[in-house]
């Protein structure tokens, strides 16, 4: 197969920050701030009095310095105000009322304060604004107009980040499909009279397809067909493919684009950036995002005729009968195969391989409605299997959950709790170290188990070398599986957290 792939460009096609007020925020910060949105809601009332149909052209000009923005009359949903002008639009709102005179008298408007954790600035930058000055040189024109027009201390998210690759050598089809090795199960067709779908078409020209949903996306489409339906898109052209050398003007372009939300964001973490949570971090983490991605969403080197197999669901066996494929074939075929040559010649983001990302899952215990639920349980077919509900009847079956637990973990109900509970413990502690976050903020878990852990050891570790357990068909005592190592096991993973 042939690997003359042309890459044209790597860009970010589209960037959506918010903007959250800082931890030195002060009450003449809030003050000021929130003179500013009531100077822009009095433009926004003017602009809401024109009549038009079109929203777009319900606006009023306003100068920020020698920036020009339109105050819409319509806005973003969690949003008072949005300004717009060729580069960015932002939404604005304000988390606090008070003005000068609802502060006491000689009250020091230096004080910081502390301020609600939500967003207070949203911006979107448009495309061809990317395109046309990277995004590096995007984010700076934003950053010196909010310091100047808004609030100086502030924390930034990325809410939207979208990662494109141009190529040409390689179109895509239908039986693409086939050749992708993912575990997303959400693989659809887009049909541009659909929005809804996920395979793309034009007539009957097959444009494109996407994997994923939402938070965590692939799309891959023909750009070439999407600049001819939109010309507005054309900006591509001017601004990356043409000053490509290889670009050739008489060849299709395809788009592998990759889309990533604040909400898988914030769960991804790589070692040489941490969590993928703050503004930074996820700019420096740019091509280790693009490599999850291509590894998420693996191109595979299938040879046509196993590809259609694959799409038919049968292949015809030595004598030319048609056989069905079974799913472990298949699953088996996609697993050897070799990752696509197209995948190999994309898989740096403009010259750097980014490193692996982790998903960190926050540990979790449950409510108590989930012990409260169990014990209605227990109770329920409890009295359908014995007819009773009689203290000796829930002392025997707590009786057979010790047995059944001795035989399979070698341990006691009560070491399995606290056997757990270490685990869990030390899987707290480590997403803390990884995160920031302590989740034991949230409950009192944490200074419950603190107060009485050595209690609860004390007591399931009490006489340890009468402990050992005795194994009924060797007639041997089982010493590896004494509480004691058990327990010191855990204590071990907790400490090495």
């Amino acid at each position: 197969m042939k690997t003359d792939y042309v890459k044209l460009a790597q860009i970010i096609d589209t960037l959506k920050l918010h903007f959250y007020h800082g931890e030195s925020t002060t009450s003449k910060c809030l003050v000021d701030y929130l003179k500013t949105i009531s100077t822009l809601s009095d433009l926004k009332e003017e602009a809401y009095a024109i009549k038009n149909a079109n929203n777009e052209m319900r606006f009023v000009n306003h100068y920020f310095g020698g920036d020009r923005f339109r105050v819409m009359a319509t806005t973003v949903k969690g949003f008072s105000i949005t300004l717009e002008n060729q580069d960015v639009s932002i939404s604005l709102k304000s988390v606090s009322q008070k003005t000068e005179k609802d502060y006491p008298e000689n009250y020091d408007f230096n004080t910081i304060v502390e301020t609600q954790k939500q967003p207070v600035i949203r911006v979107e930058f448009r495309a061809s604004f990317l395109a046309r000055v990277g995004h590096k040189n995007a984010i700076d024109y934003v950053l010196r107009l909010v310091n100047r027009e808004f609030f100086t201390s502030h924390l930034i998210k990325i809410s939207e980040i979208h990662l494109a690759t141009d190529v040409q050598g390689y179109n895509f089809h239908e039986l693409d499909r086939q050749r992708f090795r993912t575990r997303k199960s959400t693989t659809k067709l887009h049909e541009e009279r659909n929005e809804t779908d996920s395979f793309f078409f034009r007539g009957k020209k097959f444009t494109g397809f996407s994997y994923g949903q939402g938070d965590d996306m692939v799309r891959v489409y023909n750009k070439t067909v999407e600049i001819t339906k939109n010309p507005d898109k054309a900006f591509i052209k001017m601004f990356a493919w043409e000053k490509n050398p290889d670009y050739n003007p008489d060849k299709e372009v395809w788009r592998i684009e990759v889309q990533y939300r604040r909400a898988k964001l914030k769960t991804m973490y790589d070692d040489e950036n941490g969590l993928l949570d703050g503004f930074e971090n996820v700019l420096n983490a740019i091509p280790s995002l693009w490599k999850r991605a291509l590894d998420s969403f693996t191109l595979i080197d299938l040879e046509e005729e196993i590809a259609l197999e694959h799409f038919l669901g049968w292949s015809r066996n030595a004598l030319g009968y048609k056989m069905p494929l079974e799913t472990q074939t298949v699953r088996m075929r996609i697993h050897r195969a070799d990752v696509h040559p197209l995948w190999l010649a994309i898989s740096s983001w403009n010259f750097s391989i980014g490193s692996k990302i982790k998903i960190l899952t926050a540990p979790v215990t449950g409510a108590f409605q989930w012990v409260s639920n169990s014990i209605k349980s227990l109770l329920s077919t409890l009295l359908k299997y014995s007819g009773d509900l009689s203290p000796k009847i829930i002392e025997d079956a707590f009786i057979r959950a010790e047995e059944e637990t001795i035989k399979d973990k070698q341990l006691s109900l009560v070491d399995n709790a606290v056997n757990n509970t270490l685990d869990y413990l030390g899987a707290c502690v480590r997403h803390s170290l990884a995160t920031g976050e302590n989740g034991f903020t949230q409950r009192d878990t944490f200074t419950t188990l603190e107060k009485n852990l050595s209690s609860y050891v004390r007591e399931v570790t009490n006489s340890l070398f009468d402990m050992s357990f005795h194994n009924e068909t060797s007639g041997l005592y089982d010493y590896t599986a004494s509480r004691s190592k058990i327990l010191s096991k855990s204590f071990q993973k907790l400490a090495s957290a």
